[in-house]
């Protein structure tokens, strides 16, 4: 079950990634926004939330950049993954 939900949040990154790039249409601001979400989720993590750093929440949030950070801590709080 937990499987299939982290592969659906994967899709929702990417559809995210689309939207995102449609709207700006920058891939220097597309990577600018991924990285500033990969430090968010980093200081989130030191301020003792308890995010999972692991492979598919980075992807996940290099992909979707602040919209895939959302998702992971959205998903992160209901208790459904990361």
């Amino acid at each position: 079950m937990a499987a299939e939900i982290e592969i659906l949040t994967l899709l929702a990154a990417i559809v995210f990634l689309y939207i995102l790039f449609r709207l700006t249409k920058s891939l220097i601001s597309l990577l600018i926004n991924s990285a500033i979400a990969i430090v968010v989720l980093l200081v989130l993590n030191l301020l003792g939330l308890g995010l999972q750093i692991n492979v598919w929440s980075v992807l996940i949030i290099a992909i979707g950049g602040i919209f895939g950070l959302l998702s992971v801590l959205i998903l992160h709080l209901l208790k459904i993954a990361f």
